[in-house]
């Protein structure tokens, strides 16, 4: 129904590919292709299990549907009834909603959003983590089409508030209504939380916002990363896994606009090979990667991202190559650079 028709195959019909990794696509998305057609877009961040977004393609079969959601089995569970109900006007990323907004759609090309019931992060020292903040409001102005539909559901109140705050701070969304939210949004189809609050009876904040016509896009949008050769090190130093592994201690680093946690520390049973877990930041954008360090035959040092995750290689990762190469440089100074891509 809708979306890309059937590939053929020697006669075979072949479904359409329905679910893809954020790291794996270009950025920006190249959605005339993957759809296999030019279409309106309408977006669902954070899908659940699908029931909303699969409702979404069946009322719009003339558009294009993208849903993002950072956990695996959800995409996977949707993917399934999606191709149980036949709907081939949907696209799911695997993925986090903000990255993939910055990264994946063009200023000005989405004409509707929807955000239903985010992760409210109760506890103050987990409030940061909240998705809608002036920032990312000021994002989603960015990339909603003129006359755009932004719709945004929550049944806490303390959260109403901010998401009011940040709709308000920003001049190129306007209410639909004369206030910010509503109690009830009439022939609304239910996702399966809201469900559950509706029985419990608790209060529930409807925002139906819409992009003004004529006030255009900022001037400087988040940036894309820039995508670079997979980065790697060369060292010869008269190192030890043992000695590496003694030295760890976890660390934060900042560099070139990138935040880079190593995290833990993992040794190989029967190989001289380190695996450090690492969580790069830049901007919307989160990896969580494996940075690989182990003796080559010829006695060398290799420092590289592992392919576990098939990490995207982009500058913050490279940063992170650097700084962990400099450590164990930093730990032995009669080091040698073999051979890098990076800047030590």
């Amino acid at each position: 129904m809708g979306g890309a028709p059937y590939d053929t195959h020697q006669g075979m019909r072949t479904p359409p590919r329905l679910l893809y990794a954020l790291r794996e696509l270009p950025w920006p998305a190249d959605w005339e292709a993957l759809f296999g057609r030019d279409a309106p877009l309408i977006v669902e961040l954070g899908f659940g299990n699908g029931r909303f977004l699969a409702e979404l393609a069946r009322q719009h079969p003339e558009a294009n549907l993208v849903g993002v959601e950072r956990a695996v089995w959800p995409c996977r569970r949707t993917e399934a009834r999606l191709r149980k109900a036949g709907l081939t006007n949907v696209r799911l990323i695997h993925g986090e909603a903000r990255a993939a907004l910055a990264y994946l759609f063009r200023p000005g090309t989405i004409q509707a959003l929807y955000i239903n019931f985010p992760d409210p992060w109760p506890k103050d020292r987990h409030a940061h983590r909240r998705l809608i903040t002036p920032d990312f409001i000021r994002l989603v102005a960015d990339q909603m089409a003129p006359g755009g539909r932004l719709t945004i559901a929550t049944d806490v109140a303390e959260y109403a508030e901010q998401i009011a705050a940040a709709l308000e701070g920003e001049p190129r969304l306007v209410s639909a209504f004369e206030r910010p939210w509503v109690p009830e949004l009439p022939g609304r189809t239910p996702t399966k939380y809201e469900e559950k609050a509706i029985a419990a009876g608790r209060p529930r904040f409807y925002f139906l916002w819409r992009r003004r016509e004529t006030l255009p896009p900022r001037h400087q949008p988040v940036p894309i990363p820039e995508e670079v050769p997979m980065p790697h090190v060369t060292l010869r130093a008269p190192l030890t896994v043992e000695t590496i592994a003694q030295a760890f201690r976890p660390v934060v680093w900042r560099e070139g606009g990138a935040i880079i946690r190593l995290r833990r520390l993992y040794r190989a049973w029967e190989k001289e090979e380190l695996l450090i877990e690492a969580v790069v930041v830049e901007g919307p954008l989160t990896q969580i990667v494996g940075l690989l360090v182990y003796r080559q035959p010829e006695g060398t040092w290799l420092v590289r991202p592992s392919p576990v995750g098939q990490p995207r290689p982009t500058p913050g990762l490279k940063v992170a190559v650097a700084r962990l190469a400099r450590w164990l440089q930093e730990l032995v100074p009669e080091s040698e650079v073999v051979y890098s891509n990076v800047a030590l």
